[in-house]
């Protein structure tokens, strides 16, 4: 993170032209953005800008380093953006692998639907004991008890058989 707070410092002075301005976007005092640039400019061994007591001005390596600096900032924000909007409301596909009698479970499957629409249900009916990661399912239902202990198991109800 500290590599992220140094490009952040960086982009804002080139963008405000000035430490003052960009500490105070910042929130952190004119010293410690021009400390930020310094240990910037010394890990990159390169100068990022040219400056003077009235004027702060990009170097040529500063301005192809800013490019790339605002890529990875809006990357950044996208993947927050994708983030947040995907934990809104789920979406997706759905693996489940059910029993071959789990058809009692359709009115909870429907209603599923109705509440998630954006969730694409794909389902295995099978009786035979599934491997999740080798064939993709993200659940698998079944009776009786958890045989592979790397797997978690929730208890969903009870099922009487009766004859």
């Amino acid at each position: 993170m500290d590599k992220l707070n140094g490009i952040t410092v960086f982009v804002q002075v080139a963008e405000s032209r000035s430490f003052v301005a960009a500490g105070r976007l910042l929130g952190i005092s004119a010293s410690a953005v021009g400390k930020s640039i310094a240990r910037m400019e010394h890990k990159l061994s390169a100068r990022l800008f040219h400056r003077n007591t009235r004027s702060i001005n990009l170097t040529a390596e500063g301005t192809l380093f800013l490019e790339r600096c605002r890529r990875v900032l809006n990357e950044l924000e996208a993947a927050e953006q994708e983030l947040c909007s995907s934990s809104q409301a789920p979406r997706g596909t759905l693996r489940i692998s059910l029993p071959l009698q789990g058809k009692v479970l359709f009115m909870q499957l429907s209603s599923f639907m109705r509440q998630y629409p954006e969730v694409r249900l794909e389902l295995d009916f099978t009786d035979r004991l599934v491997d999740l990661v080798e064939e993709g399912f993200d659940a698998v239902i079944r009776t009786g008890q958890l045989h592979d202990s790397r797997l978690m198991a929730r208890k969903l109800g009870n099922c009487e058989f009766h004859l």
